[in-house]
């Protein structure tokens, strides 16, 4: 199965049985792709990352119309708007600190972790705007720390800002975005915000349907939480 950034569809598994779904109309005869990658970055990252791992050069209709880079990559709107060599540079420190953090979770503590996502959003905040998939890595790292500090609070702040920028970004139907909302859904429950709690795992559970089917038992296991709150 070919590779697409934007895929029509999904391979999922249960335990060694993989299951292909379509999230996008296909018409008879029409090839089929997955996706081989996170879909997240744009295409120039995309492309490095095939590249490196698979060894073409992606020439799918989302790479060469770069229909999602501008969002992808939306810059802070100020009364001075920076300069392309500001930006550049700032995406240039962006893929660096991405870089740097991925090394150091194995030799850093947690605070330092915590410290290090924090001041390079502060860094990229003054260009990128929140929205910025740079600026949503680093996000979603600090989410991770302050989800194995329980900073249930701090986790639930960092997961309010990724959602909704992942739900234009990535494909409809990813997995990426139903396990945002999962944790979110999850969060707000524990933190007694029962009807934000419920919405969220609504959202999570309406694209694991189409990925996963309505069979999946983690279907069936969300279908759980939510039922319990009634």
């Amino acid at each position: 199965m070919n590779h697409s950034c934007s895929p029509n569809v999904i391979v999922t598994y249960k335990g060694t049985v993989a299951e292909v779904r379509a999230v996008q109309e296909i018409n008879p005869g029409e090839e089929i792709f997955d996706s081989y990658i996170d879909l997240l970055y744009p295409t120039e990252d995309r492309r490095e990352r095939l590249l490196e791992s698979y060894f073409f050069m992606c020439q799918c209709t989302e790479c060469t119309t770069r229909s999602k880079d501008k969002a992808k990559t939306e810059v802070r709107k100020l009364s001075t708007p920076p300069e392309p060599k500001e930006i550049q540079s700032m995406v240039h420190y962006a893929k660096n600190v991405i870089e740097e953090f991925r090394r150091a979770k194995h030799y850093k503590n947690i605070l330092e972790l915590l410290e290090m996502c924090e001041l390079s959003l502060e860094k990229m905040g003054a260009i990128f705007a929140d929205t910025n998939v740079y600026m949503l890595h680093m996000m979603y790292q600090a989410m991770g720390v302050c989800l194995y500090m329980q900073d249930w609070d701090g986790a639930m702040s960092y997961g309010e800002k990724i959602v909704q920028p992942y739900s234009v970004h990535y494909p409809t139907y990813s997995l990426n975005v139903a396990s945002m909302y999962l944790k979110l859904g999850r969060l707000y429950l524990g933190l007694e915000k029962k009807s934000q709690g419920v919405k969220a795992l609504k959202k999570a559970l309406a694209i694991m349907e189409v990925a996963h089917g309505k069979d999946h038992h983690y279907v069936a296991e969300v279908k759980r939480e939510i039922l319990d709150q009634k």
